[in-house]
């Protein structure tokens, strides 16, 4: 009983420290996937970020990288935060740079991840990813300007999620989605929860969430669909032996830099919309049609 209620309070002031964009958080670095550069480039995408964080005043960044060896494991870069008495940490990973010369005009895409880990509970763990591009004559500088507008966005990202708190409306239920275009099929989920964030919270088709009970991770899902009032999420992961009841405590863990699609109600607006406009185009061809044959 007093490990649980442990666990509550460290998420609890976790969530509190955050939502104050009080929270310190050891940045131990940047890892390169992507091959494209060496100490310069990390350090360069390093410094974005910070620069990044420190525009957006969500966190409050304590610059780590020169005790901290890369790469590394959540669970020890979660024991290395503990050692400095911070709630959290921060790590940053370049996924991908792409450069494209066409008539010799550089444009560059990064795609960069980062991931926020509490010191207490690394299996809760927050991430964004973002594309930045860059178009220069001048390639560093192209790289530059994508790196930046990457770094702004993963950072956006993390202010947004880590501040995004909801719960549970409704328990598990199977749920059929329709399709949001004629010639797509209806959709079913067989485990499905609504929680209360909705379109109006910023929340995006596509999202991830964690559930927790009583300050211990007990789901995980993705956002399938989002309303105005509530949105719906199919559960991915459910611990053994669990029951999801209304009031458990929702946070989102991951947000797409865009929604994998429009909210429901908007698709099939729009999805409408393109078949009244088809449909009356039909209407004026026949119509012409119709009139040349009378001639």
């Amino acid at each position: 009983m007093r490990l649980r209620f442990t666990s509550l309070t460290v998420v609890a002031l976790f969530v509190a420290t955050i939502s104050a964009a009080q929270v310190p958080v050891a940045f131990v670095g940047v890892v390169d996937e992507s091959g494209y550069g060496g100490a310069v480039f990390k350090s360069q995408v390093a410094e974005s970020l910070l620069s990044a964080l420190k525009t957006v005043r969500v966190f409050n960044v304590r610059d780590v990288r020169e005790k901290f060896p890369l790469p590394a494991d959540y669970q020890t870069i979660a024991e290395f935060a503990s050692e400095l008495k911070l709630p959290a940490a921060l790590q940053a990973v370049v996924k991908q740079v792409t450069v494209k010369k066409p008539k010799r005009d550089p444009q560059v895409t990064v795609a960069l991840e980062a991931t926020l880990i509490p010191t207490k509970m690394p299996q809760l763990v927050f991430k964004a990813f973002a594309v930045g591009k860059g178009n220069n004559p001048a390639e560093g500088r192209a790289v530059s300007e994508a790196i930046a507008a990457a770094a702004f966005e993963v950072a956006k990202q993390l202010g947004i999620i880590t501040s995004l708190r909801g719960q549970v409306l409704l328990p598990p239920a199977y749920a059929i989605l329709p399709a949001t275009h004629y010639k797509d099929r209806d959709r079913l989920y067989d485990r499905t929860v609504r929680i209360s964030l909705d379109m109006t919270s910023g929340l995006k088709v596509g999202s991830e969430v964690a559930i927790l009970k009583r300050g211990e991770l007990v789901a995980k899902g993705q956002v399938v669909e989002v309303d105005i009032g509530s949105s719906l999420v199919a559960l991915t992961d459910v611990k053994p032996g669990t029951q999801i009841r209304t009031g458990d405590e929702v946070v989102v863990t991951f947000m797409p830099q865009f929604p994998a699609k429009l909210p429901l109600p908007l698709q099939k607006e729009r999805e409408y919309k393109r078949v009244e406009h088809d449909f009356a185009w039909a209407l004026a061809i026949a119509g012409a049609a119709i009139g040349l044959v009378a001639e």
